[in-house]
């Protein structure tokens, strides 16, 4: 597993907290039928993202339509259902600790963190979601990222309910210029302890396809997400 030293993270995680991967923009596109197609092999050694075009859309068609698959983080305490879930490494996120992280394709064509985070009693209606946010929030000004909210979704969890929180975002420092579509879900899973899983997809100038990616993420993954631990893991990454 390799440490991804990068902006977008951030934006998979409020949209969910650690930091995207640096892309370059690439030259405005029409909206065209491209195949699905699978990124190459991914080495899993660190990279800073990728180009848009044909490849980044393809790998966008991919994850719209390809099964999803089974996967877990190495305490083996959740599993997520993911798109194409063979063509997924496991990453680490440099300067937040996650319980796990994934990339889609070595030029990170998504973005799929969990963290954890405490409160005093998580059942409490919005206790995760402002704890994620809280812990988010530092990191989004400091990489001048803008969100646009959509409204929330609350989807069956367990015997409870979770909240789904979807953003188009937008960074506009010198080293990052783009856009992303993102989602998160906050969970109680654990007494005084909450999972936050979020994806975060960068658009490159395909920000439609981009947009449907989240979608799928939020109405197919995050509320299928299987916590497996009865106790909060230990280690962070």
């Amino acid at each position: 597993m390799r440490r991804r030293k990068t902006l977008g993270t951030v934006v998979a995680v409020a949209a969910v907290g650690g930091l995207f991967g640096c892309s370059s923009a690439a030259p405005p596109r029409i909206a065209v039928y491209v195949a699905p197609a699978p990124p190459p092999k991914d080495d899993g050694n660190a990279a800073k993202g990728g180009e848009g075009g044909d490849r980044h859309a393809a790998a966008l068609e991919q994850l719209k339509t390809a099964p999803l698959g089974w996967r877990v983080d190495k305490q083996r305490s959740l599993r997520i259902d993911l798109p194409d879930a063979a063509h997924w490494t496991r990453v680490k996120f440099w300067g937040v600790p996650s319980l796990v992280g994934f990339r889609y394709g070595k030029d990170h064509h998504a973005i799929v963190a969990a963290f954890i985070t405490h409160v005093d009693d998580n059942a409490v209606r919005g206790a995760c979601p402002a704890s994620f946010e809280k812990l988010a929030q530092p990191v989004l000004d400091s990489f001048e990222v803008e969100l646009e909210r959509l409204p929330p979704k609350a989807e069956n969890w367990r015997s409870g309910v979770v909240d789904i929180l979807s953003v188009d975002a937008k960074t506009a420092t010198i080293i990052d210029h783009d856009s992303y579509a993102a989602a998160f879900a906050a969970y109680p899973a654990w007494p005084g302890a909450c999972l936050i899983v979020g994806v975060a997809v960068p658009a490159r100038d395909d920000l439609e396809r981009a947009r449907a990616v989240r979608d799928r993420f939020a109405e197919s993954v995050l509320p299928t997400v299987d916590v497996r631990a009865k106790e909060e893991p230990t280690e962070r990454y």
